[in-house]
């Protein structure tokens, strides 16, 4: 649960204890919100779930907001817009509730997992591929400055 009056996110070690590190949630460089997959287990519907996770989405932007235009009011420097918080959509109807709210980071989790076991039936090989991409130790790209492999002093 999200809170309106939510000044900081403070991190905890593995046993519930805190750490003394605290962030507010306009300096994050990604926020993710997952479906609450607890309500699930205990019958709730698709649609309830999105909703927990629409009014997060939108309560969290409203508080970068406020936040976003305090650090603006008091006239501090490299201040950064805050970023787009995502959240994760189960169900396909609640895309247009989306729209209205102006909402356009979301990921449709349901319709990903489908479109993957449509693609593995269609074709198997297909599965290797799909397995290396969406692993979290699948592939990554990495970009590297020309200058690791070439000497740019050098006349040609």
């Amino acid at each position: 649960v999200i809170r309106r009056d939510l000044n900081y996110v403070r991190a905890v070690d593995d046993g519930g204890k805190e750490t003394g590190q605290a962030i507010t949630l306009d300096q994050f460089n990604s926020i993710l919100i997952l479906a609450d997959a607890v309500a699930i287990e205990n019958g709730a519907n698709m649609m309830s779930c999105d909703s927990r996770s629409l009014s997060s989405l939108l309560i969290i932007q409203d508080i970068q907001k406020k936040l976003y235009e305090e650090r603006k009011k008091l006239g501090e420097q490299d201040i950064q817009l805050p970023c787009s918080p995502i959240s994760e959509i189960l169900d396909s109807r609640t895309k247009s509730l989306l729209a209205v709210a102006n909402c356009k980071g979301y990921i449709m989790s349901n319709q990903i997992i489908s479109s993957v076991i449509a693609q593995v039936s269609e074709e198997k090989d297909i599965n290797i591929v799909l397995r290396e991409i969406l692993t979290a130790d699948g592939s990554e790209t990495y970009i590297r400055s020309v200058s690791r492999f070439v000497d740019l002093k050098k006349e040609s």
